[in-house]
């Protein structure tokens, strides 16, 4: 049998950003294709606010519900977990262990690598990120294959000494839209349109949000976002995330994160150069070409399947725009719709895993 593993853990505050969707997709994908379901229960909680001997009584709690959850797989079976836990545990690797010695096999696609993402920022102990160093390593090690974002992910896990052949990239998130072609109008979006920004518009997470150059026109839509006297900058509200795709109006979609407008620097920002943002997915599925990062790890598929441009820095903006004919505008957003369908579809999951 073919087991995936789906955790059950979001509050309404995270159903309105991307992580909650990606993975949720991910279930749905899985589930169309012939997986069956195993329901990992956990409820969230306040891990800081525990001493230290009762988050070791939590950590040993949490491997008894994945061994529990994980009891009905056996020998010839498959299993893929998402990754990393939304509920994590010290001793995880000894439940992944000791399947694999039952003969099952055991698969991750991986949303985030929390030891690499969390690599520069000054608000996480060095005790911590010694053990999501550990934790990621002993887990990832033990399997049977991985699902990367991408070759550069897949350089990165492989110095874990896990082998290449067992790394797949997956090269782009699938973005599940519900009733798109009933609902679509691509009419939204124009050349001469504003930029849109969509995502966490917190100034903690997304600081260039209140230094973007003022001779440019941005839509933004996304939780967090302290309004400025800036009259070039539209907050649009917040939606859920199958609402976003049909009330985006715009000419681009910018991916791009950190305190800066002139690059992608510190924690947010350099993590993207190995990881895929899921809001290039939703950009794309939704029918809008996108404005990227010169030196983000997702910079190339979007250059091979023309459907968007390349940016060092924002300040670029006016000037490329500019240079960007109606015709040549047009074409990436045929592009684009042709991506989207297959974002749509799952197609890069299901792909995925038919290398497994």
């Amino acid at each position: 049998m073919k087991y995936f593993v789906e955790e059950t853990l979001l509050d309404e505050q995270d159903k309105k950003n991307a992580g909650g969707k990606a993975r949720q997709d991910v279930t749905d994908i899985l589930e169309s294709i012939g997986y069956q379901k195993l329901i990992a229960e956990s409820g969230m909680n306040e891990r800081q606010e525990l001493n230290a001997v009762q988050r070791l009584v939590h950590h040993y709690k949490v491997k008894k519900m994945w061994k529990k959850t994980l009891s009905v797989v056996g020998k010839g079976d498959e299993v893929i977990i998402q990754f990393p836990l939304l509920n994590h545990s010290l001793f995880f690797n000894q439940v992944i262990k000791q399947l694999s010695k039952n003969g099952v096999k055991v698969y991750f696609l991986i949303h985030d690598l929390e030891s690499l993402r969390w690599s520069q920022s000054k608000s996480i102990s060095l005790k911590s990120r010694i053990r999501l160093n550990i934790e990621e390593r002993s887990v990832l090690r033990l399997s049977e294959g991985i699902i990367a974002h991408n070759k550069k992910m897949k350089s990165y896990i492989k110095t874990y000494s896990v082998e290449s052949s067992k790394i797949i990239p997956l090269e782009i998130f699938d973005y599940i839209i519900p009733s798109y072609h009933e609902r679509k109008n691509l009419d939204n979006f124009q050349l001469n349109a504003p930029i849109v920004i969509a995502g966490n518009l917190k100034q903690h997470k997304a600081g260039y949000v209140y230094h973007l150059p003022s001779n440019v026109e941005f839509n933004l839509y996304g939780i967090g976002y302290e309004q400025t006297d800036d009259k070039s900058v539209h907050y649009c509200g917040s939606f859920m995330p199958e609402e976003l795709p049909f009330v985006l109006k715009g000419s681009f979609g910018l991916v791009w994160d950190g305190p800066s407008s002139e690059s992608c620097i510190e924690t947010y920002g350099e993590y993207l150069r190995v990881n895929n943002p899921h809001k290039t997915s939703l950009y794309l599925a939704s029918g809008i070409p996108v404005v990227v990062w010169s030196e983000a790890a997702i910079a190339s598929f979007i250059k091979e399947n023309n459907c968007g441009i390349l940016v060092s820095n924002l300040s670029e903006l006016p000037e490329l725009l500019s240079m960007i004919t109606v015709d040549e505008y047009e074409l990436m957003k045929k592009n684009t719709e042709i991506i989207g369908e297959r974002l749509r579809q799952g197609f890069y999951t299901k792909q995925a895993v038919k290398g497994f």
